[in-house]
């Protein structure tokens, strides 16, 4: 009797052992990949169907001003304006109907400033093939962090309808050589060469408005 309840023992250690074990070697590969994630420049965001976050990297933190810590079991809706969310809504439900789906979309950044991403969805379906959860890879379109004053803004969008210096400076009221520091100052922001580079990247990232009326 002692010899078998000894080796029961050592038996149910050894599974306690086990499973101690396991724990820890799956503690450590998710600890590795959240660490291989942290390295990406792009942004990687793991949501469970009903859109809340279970995975948030740094370059996500990076791009919104949200932290890990902050987003972990919360909605994306933190970071998308009240305006877009029926159109999350939409490129969620795509995703899970096709598997994935690739768009354009505006964000909102901790401290206000709205900027435009190109995000890449993909379902992931478990063993059973059901859905499980939704990988997002999310990239800035040029002109993200371009921070304008609102004067900078006013001209940007004179620019991106076609005016030309003299035309700005006479509805703004100032001098030529005002626009003309306006303008310098844009494109060092923006990071771009001339005045049609700064048009496009302003409308694509959303610091300019363009209408069919023009200026």
């Amino acid at each position: 009797m002692c010899r078998w309840g000894a080796l029961r023992r050592r038996r149910r250690l050894s599974q306690q052992r086990w499973r101690q074990e396991e724990t820890m070697g799956g503690l450590q590969a998710t600890e590795c990949l959240q660490h291989i994630l942290d390295l990406l420049d792009v942004g990687v965001v793991c949501m469970d169907l009903q859109g809340r976050v279970q995975v948030w990297n740094r370059a996500s933190e990076r791009l919104t001003g949200w932290s890990r810590e902050e987003m972990l079991g919360s909605t994306v809706d933190r970071v998308v304006p009240p305006d877009a969310r029926e159109e999350r809504r939409r490129a969620i439900t795509r995703t899970l109907v096709e598997g994935h789906s690739v768009g354009t979309y505006s964000r909102i950044h901790r401290d206000g400033t709205i900027f435009r991403i190109e995000m890449r969805m993909h379902l992931i379906r478990d063993k059973g093939g059901e859905p499980l959860t939704i990988t997002a890879l999310v990239t800035p379109l040029p002109g993200h962090g371009a921070h304008l004053t609102s004067r900078q803004r006013e001209v940007l969008e004179h620019i991106a309808h076609g005016g030309t210096n003299d035309e700005i400076a006479e509805r703004l009221v100032v001098s030529r050589r005002t626009v003309e520091r306006h303008v310098e100052a844009i494109l060092d922001r923006l990071g771009v060469e001339n005045r049609a580079a700064a048009a496009a990247v302003a409308v694509a990232a959303g610091l300019a408005r363009v209408t069919a009326e023009g200026v």
